[in-house]
């Protein structure tokens, strides 16, 4: 299996298990394009600074080049569902345990990314017990 490397801290024994672009929808009128990441732990959108790189080229690039926009546990994840926004049906939607709903749109084929997700999950401990 090929290791993915990552810019931000990882936590002890969590390892990467999946890579894709995509657009985290924070709105209808706002999105961003981000790349997901799926560990074992948690779930990690890094912001993509294209901005800079237009504004200042290649320096502003590397000053800024890659950011945390959005990260939360795989045990605060209470639903997961596709979705869609506008033309795009590969919609990734999560409902946290806080009462937040994170979409993202997924690259690629749906099937890898739904997989990956389900690979993950398995291992999940809950937060609370029913008994």
């Amino acid at each position: 299996m090929k290791q993915i490397k990552v810019k931000w801290p990882l936590n002890p024994q969590e390892t990467v298990l999946f890579k894709v672009d995509g657009v985290y929808i924070k709105n209808n009128f706002n999105a961003k394009q981000v790349t997901l990441y799926i560990t074992n732990e948690r779930i990690v959108l890094e912001s993509k600074r294209m901005l800079m790189f237009f504004l200042f080229g290649i320096i502003g690039w590397l000053l800024t080049r890659k950011k945390i926009t959005l990260e939360f546990p795989l045990s605060d994840i209470t639903d997961f569902r596709r979705t869609k926004h506008g033309f795009n049906k590969k919609v990734a939607e999560f409902d946290l345990i806080d009462g937040r709903t994170i979409r993202i749109g997924v690259s690629g084929k749906w099937e890898v990314f739904d997989a990956a997700y389900q690979k993950a999950m398995i291992d999940v401990q809950p937060l609370f017990s029913v008994n």
